[in-house]
């Protein structure tokens, strides 16, 4: 995964009207938090968009009045109206923790099925992946190269060596789709061979 680095400065004050002020001043008030501890801190709103605005995913590497810490980004709270971030919570790991996160999945290949006129009909953009950092990828990469029509793929479909996906196994996560024309050709062909018999 890649890192995506900012700096924070532990806040004092909690609390709704606190939180506005910051706000004010293009901070974000953030926690970090680990194992039963917490850090209350802010980061500027400009300073953060590039690791929350985009479908990448990215390891957070906060440093807090000169203390650096390795997080992922565990929910977000965004205004209702303007889509500001109002409030980021952050989890503190280490390299030898598995941490879950939602990683992009992207689809490759040319399936037959397609080919024949079928079309991809896909299911999930994310998948629940766990591991250790350094073992996770950018991205899900599933190939449909293989499949033919009415074919799908679904989660116990993928294996991986050194992580884990931790959604359902029997999630669907794309399938090849018999189109109308595909359909009507189809029936017309068979109509065909049974006038041949």
């Amino acid at each position: 995964m890649k890192v995506f680095e900012i700096s924070g400065t532990k806040r004092e004050n909690i609390g709704t009207k606190f939180a506005k002020d910051l706000r004010k001043e293009g901070l974000v008030p953030c926690v970090a938090y680990c194992c039963g501890k917490h850090i209350d801190f802010t980061v500027k709103q400009k300073e953060i968009n590039g690791a929350i605005f985009t479908p990448e995913v990215f390891i957070v590497k906060i440093t807090i009045d000169g203390e650096t810490y390795n997080t992922v980004i565990k929910d977000m709270q965004f205004h209702p109206v303007t889509d500001e971030v109002m409030h980021i919570d952050f989890y503190i790991f280490n390299d030898e923790q598995e941490i879950t996160v939602k990683l992009p999945v992207v689809f490759e290949g040319h399936a037959p099925g397609v080919k024949a006129g079928g079309k991809l009909k896909t299911a999930a953009r994310k998948l629940k992946v766990t591991g250790k950092a350094a073992n996770l990828p950018e991205k899900i990469v599933v190939s449909i190269a293989e499949l033919e029509l009415e074919q799908q793929i679904k989660v116990f479909n993928l294996k991986f060596d050194n992580y884990r996906i931790s959604d359902p196994q029997d999630m669907l996560l794309c399938r090849i789709v018999a189109t109308r024309a595909t359909q009507q050709a189809a029936a017309a062909d068979d109509g065909g061979k049974k006038k041949k018999k």
